[in-house]
């Protein structure tokens, strides 16, 4: 299968695909592929073992496996000294090897992936449902969930019970025997003496959820390449575990509570005093509403109403994470290396976002959309995948908006062949809004000035790409692609991509595609129809590739359709896409509305290569220095500066030290490789000519001064010679209805047999879970046989 991470860059910056490794290699990088693999397996193996372990009586009288390993372990240096030391080896070194291999499996499968793109058909494999893309669960708090999701989630939450549970069992047995043989040794009762037990084991399995947690959360984790989850959707998992943790930790903070009061010491519920690492319980208590405001306000309701709000109060992960200390210094082992990996990919995105991109043009679209267009450059070794999504910032906006990162999917593929990158944003709230608003007036200064000059540029912060990094879609010989509203933006990208590779005589790709695409408004169809496929491949039907779109606009408001459609409303006709009369669009793929912007220079500022997604060499490079370094720094911090940890260093102080050591690791010893790996692409960086030979601003063709709604008018104009009525693409078009997706699917079902259909939807939750549903409904896990179809579900949508 041809992928686009196999793509060699050549000299005149186009991508092809390189020469396949001879079968001596191509066997070497097979064995170390599947090693790497089975390490990754055995080391996460571990890391689960030690919690089912350390739950487990001692099996002589020095104590269990685990106890006698932390008295042979002592390290001032690592900071075990005899007390969990093992969790340094079984907690925190798993996770260093296994994000390590992790990037050397994306590597290898990267160059696998390219050797496999010389062979010609695949074999025909029998249609089955996967675990991955089989909707389980199509309701729930967190949205539709796979079978992979749900097997997730059971096995953390057994993990999390069984520790809890076992602990509390045989500490309780202890407790009970102890107290029958002496209760004069008990100060408290033993039910009072049960809740302080439990509280600190629901805390101490709190660990395995909040070690977990920071993982998705890193953009460009290993951990999330490995398994070819992006960014978008292992957000979910994020939540999950936060809102897990958070539950842990309160109840570990209620039961706490219970103790105190029951004890007649509630006056240590409010006590900074700690004396070496015991624990201070004021400082979890405010840990712990820093955490629960962070999740009050990433809630839907408080997150869409008031994102400004959401934004600055979720950076109080690092006010969690201190104080956290400051409750528990010596639980650091625990979760230490994710937080490192976090930092690192923190690290990364901050170097990559530093370099400001240039804005090539801006497009003003008929439903108020703006298609933007910023310099790549592919000399870089900057690739991109099809359903690739990436983070923007635009400082020129409020100052209180400029510091937004927001995120959107790309329409344009790296098939393209062009030094850009396009991205359709759709103004729906204040920052998009601002946005557009922002580029409307630099249109009305442009005009105040002489054509073909350049008095200004427009700049912006890009962070990616983000996404799949396996162009998962092109194994289905039959696509059925969903996309509501600006939602359809990926499947733009997807389609292109398909167009292109049958263009360059590629095998083994999608040979029919289905597109149903849902809007409100018959203007917002100017989406879809800012791609004409004829002219990536005319003709495209005689190539074998046949795609049928299914246009739905949902409005039954007269109001929302111009005159020469509005008695259709009520037949409920099925019209043809390509005459009908409500949308039009550019055959040239040229608008009066387009705004080009002047750059930096001879050649457009492009965006940077160094990014967590990059080289998986160099970033593994830099998170091992990063690891390094932070050791060898707090290391030396336990020797020369923590000299007795019961007097002088308090968890506060050890904090600090712990917190500057992490800093100053990442940006010192992984700041060398970083600084290594941008000289070395400044070097290979080379001058690119660019089609356009003077930079334009402003809008063509309009008038000196135009207001906003003369801008609005502009593709309206039915006068306009550049505009063709209809659609580019081949299907049909409903008014004032929404798609039968019952009827559909059935449709579907009846026509193929034995297929594996891809399913790619990208809308809103009802639209996720109504498609999903049919998914599930006509894929069988029982009673299968060899004519039975299998639809495999993929969300590829983002709601943040």
């Amino acid at each position: 299968m041809s992928d686009v991470s196999g793509l060699h860059i050549t000299s005149d910056g186009r991508a092809t695909h390189p020469a396949a490794p001879s079968p001596p290699k191509l066997r070497l990088m097979k064995v170390g592929y599947y090693a790497a693999l089975l390490g990754i397996a055995a080391f996460s193996c571990m890391w689960v073992l030690w919690w089912l372990l350390s739950s487990e009586p001692a099996d002589s009288p020095d104590g269990h496996y685990l106890d006698r390993l932390d008295k042979h372990i002592p390290s001032r240096f690592f900071r075990t000294d005899g007390y969990y030391g093992s969790v340094l080896i079984y907690q925190s070194a798993p996770f260093i090897i296994v994000a390590l291999l992790s990037l050397v499996v994306v590597e290898l499968r990267k160059k696998l992936n390219s050797s496999s793109s010389h062979e010609t058909e695949k074999g025909i494999s029998k249609s089955s449902p996967s675990l991955t893309t089989y909707p389980l669960v199509i309701k729930s708090f967190m949205g539709v969930l796979t079978s992979a999701d749900v097997l997730f989630i059971l096995g953390i939450l057994f993990l999390v019970a069984y520790t809890f549970g076992r602990q509390c069992h045989l500490s309780f047995q202890d407790l009970e025997r102890e107290y029958k043989e002496n209760p004069s040794e008990f100060d408290d009762s033993l039910v009072i003496i049960k809740f302080a037990y439990a509280a600190y084991y629901m805390g101490r399995s709190a660990m395995i959820p909040f070690s977990l947690l920071w993982i998705p959360v890193s953009r460009g984790s290993p951990f999330l390449r490995l398994i070819n989850m992006p960014f978008e959707h292992a957000v979910k998992y994020h939540i999950w575990l936060s809102m897990l943790s958070l539950f842990m930790l309160t109840l570990h903070g209620i039961l706490y509570i219970v103790y105190y009061v029951g004890a007649d010491e509630a006056k240590a519920i409010i006590s900074w005093y700690v004396e070496g690492e015991t624990y201070s319980v004021l400082a979890g208590v405010i840990a712990t509403i820093a955490g629960l405001l962070m999740w009050v306000t990433s809630l839907s309701f408080f997150r869409r109403r008031w994102y400004e709000w959401f934004f600055g109060i979720h950076h109080l992960y690092i006010v969690f994470f201190v104080f956290w200390l400051y409750h528990v210094m010596w639980t650091i082992h625990f979760f230490i290396i994710p937080c490192l990996l976090f930092v690192v990919d923190r690290f990364l995105r901050m170097v990559q976002s530093q370099q400001s991109v240039d804005v090539l043009s801006a497009k003003l679209l008929e439903s108020g959309s703006i298609e933007i267009k910023f310099a790549k450059s592919s000399t870089e070794g900057l690739l991109y995948y099809a359903l690739s999504s990436w983070y923007l910032r635009f400082s020129s906006l409020s100052n209180l908006m400029k510091l937004q990162w927001h995120f959107f999917s790309v329409t344009s593929t790296e098939m393209d062949e062009k030094e850009e990158l396009s991205i359709i944003i759709k103004p729906l709230g204040k920052w998009t809004t601002l946005l557009r608003e922002k580029i409307v007036k630099y249109a009305k200064m442009g005009d105040n000035v002489k054509r073909n000059h350049c008095p200004f540029t427009f700049k912006a912060g890009v962070e990616g790409p983000y996404g799949d990094e396996s162009n998962f879609f092109l194994e289905y010989k039959v696509l059925i692609l969903v996309g509501g509203g600006i939602g359809v933006t990926p499947l733009l990208a997807l389609l292109r991509d398909v167009l292109h590779r049958y263009r360059r005589g590629e095998k083994s790709l999608p040979s029919t595609i289905y597109m149903y695409h849902c809007v409100r408004k018959p203007e917002e169809l100017c989406v879809l129809n800012s791609i004409d496929p004829s002219q990536i491949l005319s003709d495209y039907q005689n190539y074998g590739l046949d795609i049928r779109v299914f246009v739905y606009v949902t409005s039954s408001s007269p109001d929302d359709f111009n005159q020469n459609i509005r008695g259709l409303i009520d037949n409920k006709e099925v019209l043809d896409l390509t005459t009908f009369e409500g949308v039009s669009y550019n055959p040239s793929n040229h608008t009066s509305r387009e705004i080009f912007f002047s750059t930096s220079g001879p050649t457009p500022q492009t965006i940077s290569s160094i990014s967590p997604r990059g080289s998986p060499m160099w970033v593994g490079t830099i998170i091992l220095a990063s690891i390094v370094g932070f050791y060898v720094l707090w290391g030396l911090s336990n020797v020369f500066l923590v000299k007795q940890y019961d007097a002088y260093f308090t968890n506060y102080s050890r904090t600090h030290v712990v917190v500057a050591c992490m800093i100053l690791g990442t940006t010192i010893f992984g700041g060398i490789p970083t600084m290594i790996w941008w000289l070395k692409l400044k070097l290979h960086r080379k001058s690119k000519s660019y089609a356009r030979s003077t930079s334009k601003v402003g809008i063509l063709n309009s008038s000196p001064s135009m207001s906003e709604e003369d801008l609005n008018q502009l593709p309206k104009d039915a006068e306009n010679a550049n505009y063709q009525r209809g659609s580019p693409w081949n299907g049909t078009i409903q008014l004032a209805c929404r798609p039968h997706w019952e009827e559909i699917f059935n449709t579907l079902n009846k026509e193929y047999k034995g297929q594996d259909i891809g399913v790619l939807v990208s809308g809103g939750l009802s639209m996720q879970e109504d498609v999903a549903g049919q998914c599930k409904l006509h894929s069988n896990l029982f009673g299968r046989d060899s004519s039975s179809n299998t639809f495999h579900y993929h969300p590829i949508s983002f709601d943040l």
